[in-house]
């Protein structure tokens, strides 16, 4: 095992859509500093991008726990590096910004496993900006659901919240569904006028801007708004199918635990309270962590570095 040394700095990334989270540790995977910074997920030929958000975000923890980069290695978890060749291209571009000496690119979701589980079985669920389901089976292999974006899915995920409150917004306007204030919420949420105003904004608004609408949504739910409370049932039926879709990778009867991540799922939101009644009834063998909404992406991705970083060459 590599000399515990101050010299021997380790860095934890979580390069998310919305925003960027540092954890700078020693080579026990101790966290010395942390700093945070806008979203760096990849995109198609954007490492450089991302890169430059990240290195930005590292000199500020590398400041605060009074040390300076390169660190000796870095573990990545981003989001839309899904695969090969975004990760390779990602870790190359870290690599040549002087983030660290040796880079490991893998998905975001791999680190809220680490950081929820650390190596043992479990299920997470994310719904943020997007939404994905995630498990390591009992037999150690990974597994995921969801997580294809906007486009493709992301059903239940802020992004889903936003594009149902606008459809419901034009649905009650025209009388083709109940009354809703939602369209009253999200006006005064954007600093708009009339419907009108409404649709203008929507030919031009990124995915997450529309993300941005959900805690009108969940916050109308809490209060009793109808259509909302059922847009919040619909986005929990979602989540409890990718949870479903992953319990068949854990035979026999034994318990499965089950963990949360996102701004969707904190606790006390509408949105956790109504999975939690559909995952009791529906996946009896889950039980629930007492950290919705807190999974640590950077201190996973921290252990994860320790231990690539700990391990004997060619493991």
């Amino acid at each position: 095992m590599p000399p515990e040394s101050p010299s021997v700095l380790l860095l934890g990334v979580d390069a998310g859509g919305s925003h960027t989270a540092v954890a700078i540790g020693d080579a026990r995977g101790r966290v010395l500093a942390r700093a945070e910074g806008p979203g760096s997920a990849m995109r198609p030929g954007g490492a450089e991008r991302s890169a430059a958000v990240i290195l930005d975000v590292a000199r500020r923890a590398a400041t605060q726990a009074k040390v300076s980069l390169p660190a000796v290695f870095a573990v990545v978890g981003a989001a839309g590096a899904g695969f090969a060749p975004e990760q390779d291209a990602l870790a190359a571009a870290l690599t040549e910004a002087g983030v660290a000496t040796r880079v490991n690119v893998r998905t975001d979701i791999e680190i809220a496993l680490a950081a929820a589980f650390g190596d043992g079985p479990g299920m997470l669920i994310n719904a943020g900006t997007g939404s994905i389901a995630c498990a390591r089976a009992p037999d150690e292999t990974l597994h995921r659901a969801g997580g294809y974006g906007w486009q493709l899915g992301d059903e239940g995920s802020g992004y889903w919240f936003g594009r149902r409150a606008l459809a419901a917004a034009g649905r009650s306007q025209d009388g083709r569904e109940e009354s809703s204030t939602l369209l009253e919420r999200v006006l005064l949420a954007l600093s708009l006028r009339t419907l009108d105003d409404l649709v203008r904004w929507s030919t031009t608004a990124t995915p997450a801007q529309v993300a941005s609408l959900a805690p009108h949504v969940l916050n109308a739910a809490l209060e009793g708004e109808h259509v909302a409370q059922r847009i919040v049932e619909d986005a929990a039926a979602e989540l409890l199918l990718l949870l479903r879709v992953l319990s068949r990778h854990f035979p026999g009867n034994d318990p499965i635990r089950v963990s949360t991540a996102g701004g969707l799922l904190l606790p006390g939101s509408p949105l956790l309270a109504a999975l939690r009644v559909k995952v009791g009834v529906e996946l009896p063998r889950a039980r629930f962590a007492d950290v919705g909404g807190t999974v640590d992406g950077p201190a996973g991705a921290l252990r994860l570095a320790a231990q690539l970083f700990a391990a004997p060459p060619g493991n």
